[in-house]
């Protein structure tokens, strides 16, 4: 295989992850956004031409991470990997001064252990050490991370576009007592799909992320626009042509949501925390405290998207007590969402899900949190 380096100045290769389960919601956004995704394992592929990795941080809601393909090249050994990343085109995204990280994966590859990947990139750009970068979903590094996946003979490198993981929009700093990632949210609302103008409740909203993620969708607004990225560092970065590109994304929101969205909880202060999260992003949500079990028909509304992530029993609650939860909560959106349809996030429990007692639909395999989880959609007669 002869040396495949990416030329960023004129066109752009970005693999897109996604979390477990979240890949069509994210190929059917990419795709909504004309960006022609290709889906494969843990997320999608895109092409096009200079600034892709940016629109890609600053408008795919499902989004983990954006990571900028800078080539492809044989290394069977040391010193094959060394001259592989000495050609590769580093300088849009690198000065050669500060030493970039490296996220290290290794699959069936010949060359064994980081620290001799470590060590050929230190010989390939002529520094004394490079650094190895920890976890990028929980704490990315400061400065350059480079992601080198070696699988067999082949390597691929890549530099994080992205820096905090996506889902950091910037408006949730406070959490409930089981959080929901933004990008799950997000992915649910799109599997769902729901479409920005019906209406959306959630019984049990706990910080509000499914109802803000859910406003931000209907004011068509992207989720970047408030928050920092990595290639902002890059010394290749075009600050101008960036502020355009939030500009642009800024005009096309909306001032205020197009759907109704209502939120209930029977914790008074997690409603407030859905408040103060909803005032930074912009919004002001119509929520009440309100026990699940005695919730009644939404009033005015027509039929739309019941949206639910209850208790799981291994973060909140007691497990003895949830099959009585759930046995209430399938009561309640048989009797006050007749006619409606309803996305709920449960654990991969047989007994639970029977529990609810709720048509048969579609159960989506997904992952909150490292739990394995089943995505029930399903309409309410």
């Amino acid at each position: 295989m002869p040396l495949q380096v990416t030329n960023v100045q004129q066109r752009e290769h970005v693999f897109v992850s996604a979390l477990p389960g979240l890949e069509p919601a994210l190929e059917a956004e990419a795709d909504a956004l004309g960006l022609s995704p290709r889906k494969v394992e843990g997320g999608v592929e895109l092409s096009g031409g200079p600034g892709l990795h940016q629109e890609a941080n600053l408008r795919l809601r499902t989004a983990s991470r954006v990571l900028l393909r800078l080539g492809r090249f044989p290394a069977p050994d040391a010193g094959a990997l060394a001259k592989g990343l000495a050609g590769l085109p580093l300088g849009p995204v690198w000065d050669g001064r500060t030493a970039p990280k490296l996220s290290v994966t290794l699959h069936h590859a010949r060359l064994k252990g980081p620290d001799a990947v470590l060590g050929a990139a230190a010989r390939a750009w002529g520094l004394p050490s490079v650094g190895r970068a920890g976890p990028l979903d929980e704490e990315p590094s400061e400065g350059l991370t480079l992601l080198v996946r070696l699988e067999g003979d082949s390597c691929t490198v890549s530099a994080d576009t992205s820096g905090e993981p996506l889902h950091r929009r910037g408006y949730r700093q406070e959490v409930s007592r089981a959080p929901l990632r933004e990008t799950l949210a997000s992915g649910i609302l799109v599997l769902a799909g729901y479409d920005g103008v019906e209406p959306l409740v959630d019984p049990m909203c706990g910080s509000g992320t499914f109802l803000i993620e859910g406003a931000w969708m209907s004011q068509r607004r992207a989720p970047g626009l408030s928050r920092a990225f990595a290639f902002e560092g890059f010394p290749g970065f075009d600050a101008a042509g960036w502020a355009a590109r939030k500009a642009r994304a800024q005009a096309e929101a909306l001032p205020a949501p197009r759907s109704p969205l209502r939120g209930h909880d029977l914790n008074a202060g997690a409603l407030g925390t859905a408040r103060r999260n909803a005032r930074r992003a912009g919004l002001t949500l119509t929520l009440e405290r309100q026990d699940v079990r005695a919730l009644a028909a939404p009033a005015g509304l027509g039929r739309g998207l019941v949206v639910v992530n209850p208790p799981y029993g291994k973060r909140v609650g007691e497990a003895e007590d949830l099959p009585g939860l759930y046995h209430a909560l399938g009561a309640t959106l048989r009797r006050a969402f007749a006619g409606w349809r309803a996305a709920l996030l449960v654990p991969e429990d047989a007994g639970l899900i029977r529990a609810l007692g709720l048509p048969e639909g579609r159960s989506l395999p997904v992952r909150n949190g490292g739990l394995r989880c089943r995505l029930l959609l399903t309409p309410l007669p």
